[in-house]
């Protein structure tokens, strides 16, 4: 086999067959050649990992009454028009950790689909996520790309939060809603000449996971009610852990060896949901 790149790269008159053979690569970082494939996700399960199931008690299903009362409180002020006014809602619009929290106790542990382009147009760590997994897309599909003209890749899963590829969510609402979670890349990529260089074109799907319960030892970041006051619902079955699930596309289009000037765009909007978390302190106002 000899590179496509051979005959690309020469003037017409000289395009002919190279004798020297091409070695491809069919893995670099995290990606690989292949069409999208879940990598292998562990999710905890919250209390449940270090708790029996047990019958509800009594007391148990006052608790819950308090705290559907309290999400109804919050849902009716905490919101996109009046949220940002009070502190009890920590001055934002709680909308989507309202929705996640209200999952939890009525959805009997239906999976969800998220919108995770809430999360990446309205936090602070949102554009961090794009960026930081678009550079290593970028440089791995350079090293996997090399004497490919089209080539499909799928990757290892991407932490964000807990010390991952973008910081943990910085507002309380999708500290509550989504906190750290995990994602996957699937992407096809196209290769080109352009003025001599070689140009790369890729359609990438963000992949999205998250576990939403709550985890012993833990805590809400904005209020510190420990996450046991929930954990209690987990281990009673009054309430039930669930997963998110999201997807988002975007196209990047750069020239090989300038990776960090390459330029991204939305292929759509996907009209979802809300995120959830993982290991997150949760949702109390």
């Amino acid at each position: 086999m000899t590179s496509p790149f051979d005959i690309l790269l020469e003037p017409t008159e000289k395009k002919a067959a190279h004798p020297a053979a091409v070695g491809l690569v069919d893995r670099a970082g995290r990606y690989r050649i292949g069409p999208p494939t879940r990598p292998a996700i562990r999710h905890d399960n919250g209390h449940l990992d270090m708790y029996p199931p047990r019958a509800p008690t009594a007391s148990d299903r006052a608790q819950l009454v308090r705290w559907f009362a309290m999400l109804e409180g919050s849902e009716a002020l905490c919101n996109a028009q009046t949220g940002k006014y009070l502190a009890a809602c920590n001055h934002e619009d709680l909308s989507d950790a309202n929705a996640a929290y209200r999952h939890f106790l009525s959805g009997n542990g239906k999976d969800r689909t998220i919108n995770y382009e809430r999360y990446l147009q309205g936090d602070p760590s949102g554009p961090d996520v794009i960026k930081n997994v678009l550079a290593d897309f970028q440089t791995q599909a350079e090293i996997i790309g090399k004497d490919r003209l089209r080539f499909a890749v799928t990757s290892d899963a991407y932490t964000v939060g807990n010390g991952g590829i973008a910081p943990y969510p910085a507002t309380s609402n999708w500290q509550k809603a989504i906190g750290a979670h995990f994602l996957w890349v699937s992407a096809n990529v196209v290769a080109s000449v352009d003025k001599g260089k070689i140009v790369y074109d890729a359609d990438l799907v963000f992949h999205v996971e998250d576990r939403y319960n709550f985890n012993p030892g833990a805590a809400d970041v904005a209020t510190g009610i420990p996450d046991s006051a929930n954990g209690q619902f987990e281990i009673s079955g009054l309430a039930k852990q669930y997963t998110n699930y999201a997807t988002v596309q975007r196209h990047t289009r750069w020239v090989e060896g300038a990776a960090k000037a390459a330029q991204t765009s939305n292929a759509g909007t996907s009209r979802q949901r809300k995120p959830s978390d993982n290991r997150r302190l949760r949702n109390r106002v």
